[in-house]
């Protein structure tokens, strides 16, 4: 890349984050903190000794909705006060946003000879934008906390630390979706990681009910099967598969044994292509799509639940830039290389501009309101479809080393490189 060339693209890059950056900005004041708010009055009213769900906020009938471990780890939300509470949260999504960013794109940068340090100050503005990641600031979340624990052990999986698993099983025990990730990991055979994660997540939920049985036996037995608690179902910001249908049969009630079909489905599908890409040797694609399947079968999962699409986009860019496909033949890749470069990158490019420009909420009406039309039903459903298109679609990678010795080695989440021989041992 020639001086001229480089100081053009900073140039754009600098004008496109400053914008992008605008964009988060003003999102954020929108959300207020709220979920922020009710993780800390939700503590602070569990520690002047009031039962931990019969917290609502002074907006509605929102509660606390995980389990009581989680209200034990956000504890020290309640030692400062809401404003601190607020810059300390956004602090460390920010560090996780760019810790992840910088672990998903710097291997594939140097695969394509991008300066990794360039190519990660623009990704960084756009993933910002995109909607999960933005609400999750927005509504002060744990979402980049949870996403992070999941990355973390897929590298401590890679290096054959002993207590790999150990961040699924916690972030199972604070949010219980990462739970479909122990699966994962017992698909593929990684037993002993399996078993540290479940007995993480165990040993934490015991924890919760040493410092508080009933709340424990409340939510295990009660709060935990009441969606009502997390939000009606028809919300536009529903994009699970659930939320799908609750949206067409609005106001009516969604047919659970049509969704039990779907999800069941989409579960087997994705699940079984995950298995496979890890079998092939894409370990970010293998969990990137685990994280999209949950998002999909879960009854609710908001906007925010979605980050999974980021490095989703990662993926499709890197086969975009040229780097081939696991299982065609050499003959069969050369041949339709760039016609797969370019359904990739036009995949990506959709993706990214849709969730930027926040689909849903432009179609859909609030929840409860005046059904609208056919099209805008379906189009208010539009990251469920991108996502169930991500579960299909999204391939293996079959990359390689390049030059540059250990650092410039192709390990996309630190674990064994796409298309190389072995897998590590159970």
């Amino acid at each position: 890349m020639s001086r001229t060339t480089l100081r053009l693209a900073v140039v754009a890059a600098a004008a496109a984050s400053t914008c992008l950056t605008l964009v988060v900005a003003e999102k954020l004041l929108v959300h207020g903190f709220f979920d922020l708010r009710v993780y800390r009055g939700a503590v602070m009213w569990w520690l002047h000794g009031r039962s931990l769900y019969s917290f609502h906020t002074g907006r509605g009938e929102y509660g606390f909705t995980y389990p009581p471990f989680a209200a034990a780890f956000m504890v020290p939300l309640a030692w400062v006060t809401f404003r601190t509470a607020v810059v300390l949260t956004t602090l460390a999504s920010a560090v996780a946003v760019v810790a992840i960013t910088w672990r998903l794109v710097a291997p594939a940068a140097r695969r394509h000879g991008w300066t990794p340090w360039f190519a990660v100050a623009l990704a960084v503005p756009v993933v910002l934008a995109m909607d999960p990641i933005r609400i999750t600031f927005g509504y002060g979340q744990v979402n980049m906390l949870i996403f992070a624990m999941v990355l973390l052990d897929v590298v401590a999986l890679r290096r054959g630390w002993a207590w790999g698993g150990a961040a699924i099983g916690l972030a199972t025990a604070i949010k219980l979706t990462p739970g479909l990730f122990i699966v994962f990991l017992v698909l593929i055979g990684r037993r002993r990681a399996a078993a540290v994660a479940t007995g993480t997540f165990l040993g934490a939920t015991l924890l919760g009910l040493v410092v508080d049985g009933a709340a424990s036996w409340q939510y295990w037995t009660h709060a935990l099967w009441d969606t009502s608690r997390v939000g009606q179902l028809d919300k536009p910001a529903n994009q699970s598969l659930l939320g799908m249908l609750a949206h067409v049969a609005d106001p009516g009630q969604p047919d659970r044994r049509v969704w039990a079909v779907l999800a069941g489905a989409a579960l087997v599908v994705g699940m079984w292509r995950a298995v496979r890409a890890y079998r092939c040797g894409d370990d970010l694609v293998a969990v990137t799509l685990v994280g999209l399947t949950a998002c999909l079968v879960s009854p609710i999962s908001w906007t925010h639940h979605l980050y999974w699409v980021v490095p989703a986009v990662v993926v499709l860019l890197d086969v975009a830039a040229g780097t081939p496909l696991h299982g065609p033949s050499s003959e069969w890749w050369r041949r339709r290389a760039r016609v797969v470069a370019a359904g990739a990158g036009v995949l990506a490019l959709v993706v990214a501009v849709l969730f930027i420009l926040d689909m849903p909420g432009e179609f859909l009406p609030p929840a409860g309101a005046a059904p609208g039309r056919a099209p805008a039903e379906i189009l208010g459903s539009a990251y469920t479809f991108i996502v169930l298109a991500l579960v299909a679609l999204l391939p293996a990678r079959r990359t390689v080393a390049v030059e540059g010795g250990d650092e410039a080695v192709d390990e996309p989440l630190g674990l064994e490189r796409p298309g190389s021989a072995g897998r590590h041992p159970a």
